[in-house]
């Protein structure tokens, strides 16, 4: 009973949906981090300094110190799924839920804050996501690029860099020209295909692709940039433009498509060369990290993404389908974008 009162209550407080009745009745409203209260971004911050700092808990990733570590570390399991791929825009949707739930076990039970970066376009580094005491700590410093201040400062990340684990500071690297990209002229030529293929293929190279550069987390690095906390706000503006090309035709939160696993004749899109040639950037997984990775093909039967293809979180929160979450008010989540 007291399960079903802690669901009832967080419903109450999060959007009313519950996988029980699959109803999305008041969806929770995500606002861009300019238009939150500071006593938000407060709990937010304290929140996520929490997750960093809290012991490891599933125990599967034997590198991972922290409950940070297991989450960024799934992120770089994960990572020749998940990038270049047909699953990029669903299982980002997904983390951004377990990142949601982690969140919640440190005390944050409002709604999920992300960065309408149209707003900072060009000149990011004036971007109130940067402010030391209300935001995420401004560019990085030193040989290493490590946050200079802010609420991050000197919390390690034990993930990375590529599919290596060894502790190194949050670091980031701010250049503004790159960020002009992440315009509104922009956004809207990335949601402006009109089959699912294209429309992800343009969100990956336009403004996802030129936010990273701009940003540059934990090295620039593709498989480990989630290390830094920055990542869930870049995340949520690349998800709002797949909610914003979703909302456009119904038919729309059915439509899936794309490999389930890179192509190895062509590994990353942003990159020249294969998958074996990329790797020279950051290596490969070795044999614990592949025996610890779920299987792309899990649920599709084969190399396409289906509908129910399955998103794995090794057991932070269970798993579910791509169908679970392509529609945000379908009842397994409870959401929409301001």
């Amino acid at each position: 009973m007291a399960k079903w009162i802690q669901l009832l209550v967080s419903a109450a407080i999060l959007g009313t949906a519950t996988a029980a009745t699959g109803n999305c009745t008041s969806p929770e409203v995500r606002k861009s981090w300019h238009d939150i209260p500071n006593s938000q971004k407060t709990a937010y911050i304290k929140a996520q300094q929490c997750i960093l700092s809290s012991p490891a808990k599933e125990g599967k990733i034997p590198w991972a110190k922290t409950r940070w570590d297991e989450f960024a570390g799934l992120h770089q399991l994960l990572a020749l799924q998940i990038h270049s791929t047909g699953n990029f825009l669903p299982y980002h949707r997904y983390f951004l839920n377990i990142h949601k739930h982690l969140l919640n076990e440190c005390g944050y039970n409002d709604s999920l804050p992300y960065w309408d970066e149209t707003r900072d376009a060009g000149s990011f580094s004036k971007s109130p996501l940067f402010d030391k005491t209300y935001g995420f700590g401004g560019s990085g410093t030193g040989s290493q690029n490590c946050v200079p201040d802010g609420p991050y400062v000197n919390l390690p990340v034990n993930i990375g860099p590529g599919f290596k684990n060894q502790p190194r500071c949050i670091n980031r690297k701010i250049t503004d020209f790159l960020s002009t990209q992440c315009g509104a002229s922009y956004v809207k030529s990335a949601v402006a295909p009109n089959n699912y293929n294209d429309a992800a293929k343009a969100i990956y190279m336009g403004p996802h692709l030129l936010g990273h550069e701009a940003l540059a987390m934990m090295n620039g690095d593709s498989i480990t940039s989630a290390g830094d906390p920055l990542f869930m706000m870049h995340h949520g503006f690349v998800d709002k433009m797949w909610f914003d090309w979703q909302k456009v035709n119904k038919s729309r939160l059915t439509e899936i498509g794309g490999l389930n696993a890179q192509d190895p004749a062509r590994g990353f899109w942003e990159f020249s060369g294969t998958q074996e040639s990329q790797s020279s950037m950051w290596g490969k997984p070795n044999a614990a990290q592949l025996a610890l990775t779920p299987d792309p093909q899990l649920g599709d039967g084969g190399p396409n993404m289906t509908l129910n293809h399955s998103l794995s979180s090794l057991g932070i929160i269970p798993n579910a389908t791509v169908a679970d979450i392509m529609d945000t008010q379908g009842g397994y989540l409870c959401y929409v974008y301001a």
